[in-house]
């Protein structure tokens, strides 16, 4: 393997006694790690687990799944995270449709599909004691194969085909730059590292040098109070992390030192515009940072000053990206006017979804790539999300975009949370139905909020029936999942 100057394999041979990986109970050097890496690739190749072939990792955020997942990375081997919340049916569809040769788990399962499985604990912990260490690349050869959540039918694997390193470096130092992540980063992973964002920003930090502190679950206490405790500089949420918190209210949030913080990322989901005000209030001037993208790949970014001059957008196109807007036969529409979003990144990775020709054919123009979403891009080139294409309700012959009346719903002090859907309609074809959850302590009337959102939208845009649910459905991801 070449010799490079950053990576997890350089920081082991400079700063062999640096805390690589850090949590509430036991801590990883950087030296221990990079031992523990090509321990686990050496018994991988051992048993006949090549380049290319995938590996399962299935648990909660550890040590020990962190470390197998980024120790694979760098011996090119592909993991492919399962999300702990899956029921038995939806991993076994991934463990069969990936391929994979082994399953690393923290729980027992019924399905038999892997060659082999290993129990994190004794058993992973004796597989390491008796492997031959192997040689190992410095950073992370490729990216797992993350399953989309599947909200347009089945998941799909988001297939990337390992690098040589020096690529791999190229790929690892321009992410780390547009972040500015450096070695003396303190990274708070606290969203669930089966998710391809969370993963991604935990191992380039640590590529960079730097430190990541594990979070077993979620707890907005516990993940506000260990900014504090560990001088947090970064962490990654999802708007639903950012609720909750707030949710603590300001007596319990003002006691706790933020100042270490310069980088909040979130994404994966569209937020309130209360929520958004109320955490750039919160957290240092700064340091609240929005992008838009998916498994697939990133397209933008926005701060927290350019959020409040351009309120609802998701930031420009990043560089060396060009966001398109398009109609149904591929022509682009004019700025200001809704259509699907489409990414172009000639220099980025070229994907594919893992056995799936015809989805692949269907995601690519030329080197620009669509997951579906429907968006528009303003006068100075800020992008605005409209929903996603499969979620369009068409009623009388007129689109409807569900998250710009979700947008106006959200705005009442009554509504915690809403989702809007369409029902098949005999005389409209579609009727626009929404499903909200109320603040507690705040009564609602539905027909007065229908009242309500009839002055703020046009007539065939306003719900025809409104419900009032304990909880919306979610996926695994906890993206919301709207009825079919």
């Amino acid at each position: 393997m070449a010799s490079v100057m950053s990576g997890i394999g350089y920081y082991a041979r400079t700063a062999p006694d640096t805390t690589a990986i850090a949590s509430l109970g036991p801590t990883v050097t950087f030296e221990e790690l990079d031992d523990r890496h090509r321990r686990l690739v050496g018994a991988l190749k051992r048993a006949g687990v090549r380049r290319n072939h995938r590996i399962a990792v299935l648990g909660a955020n550890s040590i020990a799944s962190l470390e197998v997942v980024t120790g694979a990375l760098r011996g090119g081997i592909v993991p492919v995270p399962i999300n702990p919340l899956l029921t038995e049916p939806e991993i076994a569809y991934i463990l069969e449709d990936s391929g994979a040769r082994w399953l690393f788990s923290d729980r027992p399962i019924q399905h038999p599909a892997p060659d082999r499985i290993v129990m994190f604990g004794d058993a992973y912990e004796r597989l390491l004691h008796e492997a031959k260490p192997a040689r190992i690349a410095s950073v992370a050869l490729g990216r797992p194969m993350h399953y989309t959540s599947g909200t347009t039918g089945g998941p799909k694997g988001v297939w990337v085909k390992p690098h040589p390193e020096k690529r791999a470096v190229q790929h690892s130092e321009r992410f780390r730059r547009s972040w500015s992540i450096t070695s003396e980063d303190i990274h708070l992973a606290a969203s669930p590292l089966t998710h391809s964002a969370p993963l991604r920003f935990a191992l380039r930090t640590l590529e960079a040098g730097g430190t990541v502190v594990l979070l077993g679950k979620f707890d907005p206490e516990e993940t506000f109070a260990a900014i504090d405790l560990f001088s947090i500089t970064s962490t990654f949420l999802v708007p639903t992390h950012l609720e909750r918190i707030l949710g603590l209210g300001w007596n319990k949030l003002g006691k706790r030192d933020m100042s270490s913080l310069r980088l909040l990322a979130h994404a994966g989901a569209p937020i309130r515009g209360s929520t958004k005000r109320e955490a750039i209030e919160l957290f240092p001037h700064g340091s609240l940072w929005e992008f838009y993208g998916s498994t697939e790949g990133q397209a933008t970014r926005i701060s927290s000053d350019e959020w409040l001059r351009k309120p609802g957008s998701v930031g420009r196109a990043d560089p060396g990206v060009e966001i398109l807007v398009t109609d149904e036969t591929g022509a682009e529409r004019p700025r200001g006017e809704a259509g699907e979003i489409w990414i172009s990144q000639p220099k980025g990775e070229r994907w594919s979804y893992w056995r799936d020709k015809p989805k692949t054919r269907a995601a690519w123009r030329g080197d620009a790539f669509t997951v579906g979403d429907l968006g528009r891009l303003d006068e100075d080139g800020y992008l605005f999300i409209e929903g996603r294409k499969h979620d369009t309700i068409i009623t009388g012959g007129v689109n409807v975009y569900p998250q710009e009346v979700e947008a106006v719903l959200a705005s009442h002090p009554a509504i915690a949370e809403v989702m809007v859907y369409g029902v098949d309609d005999d005389d409209w074809g579609q009727r626009v139905c929404a499903a909200v959850v109320v603040k507690y302590g705040h009564p609602l009337d539905v027909d007065r909020l229908r009242s309500w959102a009839r002055e703020r939208l046009a007539g065939y845009k306003t719900p025809r029936t409104i419900e009032v649910w304990d909880e919306l459905p979610r996926t695994p991801t906890g993206k919301i999942r709207r009825p079919t």
